[in-house]
């Protein structure tokens, strides 16, 4: 387990697994392995895969796979997103997710979260519950796909009779729990944004519905994240924000996102002098 009391949290962004990758490939590379790692939705994934145990090198190729594509294809997604547009109960998104599920527990086996090193922490949404919940324990690979499960795209997980949907619904950047965390000095949140979620916070241009939905939820999110910023700062903890910017990846063109992958490593690259001044 590092010692160096540094934890790493990477963002909620749609497709962000590559950059997320691609990052943590080259921080690890420059700053060695963080004491505690945190996600949520596509950085949950890519969290969990590293606490799990998976070299950054073999993260980005898993990310990159024919396996993980083909996953998402599910042979009744016509069938079950038909109903979910009828708004029958218990119907909550397009793909069921077992294809991916079975994938994830063939690549992280058996392993919970509290046997994870480092130390993982994946923001979910708990339907059941009604709340977001920062998870420490727990199923791993049911908990991954939790975190990933992009409402109305993927049903909502039932993990021990609890409900879970993305994570990055409420909280997008899960690292205010570290405030009380006498093992971490420095907090380091890697966000992946895309170049339409800039144009929408800059103004000056006509916003379409999918536009003004997307920047609303960026505002909800941007709440929880200053009431974190506020807390961390309290606690007399370093907080450093990175953050690589990306063209949107797209579904159906995967001869683009190794390029997402690349301006991931170069963005840590980039950062690096004035990240090792602070966490020196």
């Amino acid at each position: 387990m590092s010692e160096n009391g540094v934890a790493l949290c990477l963002n909620s962004s749609f497709l962000g697994y590559y950059a997320h990758a691609g990052f943590l490939e080259a921080f690890t590379g420059l700053h060695g392995r963080p004491a505690r790692i945190a996600g949520a939705s596509a950085g949950g994934f890519v969290a969990g895969l590293y606490a799990a145990g998976l070299a950054p090198a073999d993260i980005v190729a898993f990310a990159l796979s024919t396996e993980l594509r083909n996953a998402f294809f599910e042979w009744n997604a016509g069938a079950r997103g038909f109903r979910t547009l009828l708004n029958r109960k218990g119907n909550f998104g397009v793909l069921g997710g077992k294809k991916v599920l079975s994938l994830m527990h063939r690549t992280v086996g058996a392993r919970r979260i509290e046997e994870c090193d480092p130390p993982l922490s994946l923001a979910v949404t708990n339907l059941t519950a009604a709340r977001s919940e920062v998870i420490t324990s727990g199923p791993l690979a049911e908990f991954i796909v939790a975190t990933c499960a992009f409402p109305i795209l993927f049903t909502a997980r039932d993990i021990e009779g609890q409900l879970y949907w993305d994570g990055g619904i409420a909280n997008s950047m899960p690292f205010g729990h570290w405030a009380d965390d006498p093992a971490i000095d420095t907090i380091v949140v890697h966000a992946v944004t895309h170049r339409g979620e800039s144009d929408a916070r800059a103004g000056g241009r006509s916003l379409n519905v999918f536009d003004a939905v997307n920047l609303s939820h960026q505002l909800i999110c941007d709440e929880l994240v200053r009431a974190q910023i506020e807390r961390v700062e309290r606690a007399g903890k370093r907080l450093v924000f990175l953050r690589t910017n990306t063209p949107k990846p797209r579904i159906g063109r995967p001869k683009t996102w190794p390029e997402l992958v690349e301006i991931g490593r170069r963005s840590a690259r980039g950062q690096a002098e004035s990240l090792a001044a602070v966490i020196a």
